[in-house]
């Protein structure tokens, strides 16, 4: 059995919700690359290939206890539009979509509902194929965005070591 949900992180973090369309595996962990990220954010991985997974994404954002705020969504190609619908459901407490290495342009709509929308990375660049969520490269793009996301709204960024340099 595949665990369709992983959270790590500090439950009042800013969150980064991790709608991974990549075919099932057997990990129930945050994927090794991530783990960092989340001394800052709170990190929700979901598995979308598992079957409860969209179900368990769309209870936790229709909960506002559930998730810190800002919720910056990530996903890559392969996402469909079962992740169109669930961020249309819940555009209110989503800052961003930020898509990974994407094959299409359509989710441009989704700025008109209030989510900014990021391209990180670009499977159409020549020779470079999609990138899995997992590994470190994509992190590190995620990453960046965020920081401009949190420059451009104000948002202090989280100090990686609280209390000193």
């Amino acid at each position: 059995m595949t665990t369709s949900v992983v959270c790590e992180g500090d439950r009042d973090s800013p969150t980064v919700l991790v709608l991974d369309p990549a075919p099932q595996t057997d990990h129930g962990e945050l994927p090794r690359a991530w783990r960092e990220l989340s001394e800052r954010r709170r990190i929700v991985w979901c598995r979308l290939a598992a079957a409860e997974a969209l179900a368990e994404a769309d209870r936790l954002l229709a909960d506002p206890d559930a998730l810190g705020r800002p919720i910056d969504v990530v996903t890559g190609p392969g996402a469909d539009e079962r992740v169109q619908a669930l961020l249309n459901r819940h555009a209110g407490p989503v800052r961003a979509l930020l898509l990974v290495d994407p094959a299409r342009q359509d989710w441009v709509g989704e700025a008109a509902l209030g989510i900014t929308v990021r391209t990180v990375g670009s499977a159409g660049k020549a020779g470079r194929t999609a990138r899995p969520l997992h590994r470190a490269d994509v992190r590190t793009d995620v990453e960046s965005a965020i920081a401009e996301l949190d420059a451009d709204s104000a948002l202090p960024a989280p100090d990686k070591a609280q209390g000193g340099a």
